[in-house]
């Protein structure tokens, strides 16, 4: 965790990471690794997104607190065009900034509970990789 706090002025902040204990290779991604952002929560099925920090989003102005995007319901952030290639090596650390958002499909704000978040890392001429992670709302 950066910033472990959600209030009206700003939203929690964790830095996201894997160790690539693989031999060398070279990942595809979209514009972020080790995971594409923005990234809604596999479970539930709504509930947070992770967006790149710093971001350009709007809160939405009707509910500061909630810390949703301002979008239109049927906006689902779009896909990269392309993939981009990193080599990596043993023992290498993928890392990158997200902020907490209360997803904009929701109804209700960030409510407490666990969040799981997956992940698909693209091997260039071997496959794929999984891997997740969970994140706590507390109130």
């Amino acid at each position: 965790m950066i910033t472990a706090n959600i209030t009206e002025e700003s939203t929690a902040v964790v830095e996201i990471g894997v160790t690539w204990e693989g031999d060398a290779s070279v990942l595809l991604f979209g514009n972020t690794v080790p995971i594409e952002l923005p990234h809604r929560c596999s479970w539930p099925e709504t509930g947070l997104v992770l967006l790149p920090s710093p971001n350009g989003y709007e809160r939405r102005a009707d509910e500061p607190e909630c810390w949703k995007p301002n979008l239109p319901a049927d906006d689902d952030f779009g896909h990269p065009l392309g993939l981009m290639r990193k080599e990596v090596e043993t023992g290498d650390i993928l890392s990158c900034r997200a902020e907490i958002w209360g997803d904009h499909w929701a109804e209700n704000c960030l409510e407490p509970g666990e969040y799981w978040f997956e992940e698909t890392l693209s091997i260039e001429n071997e496959g794929y990789a999984g891997w997740g992670f969970a994140l706590r709302i507390e109130s």
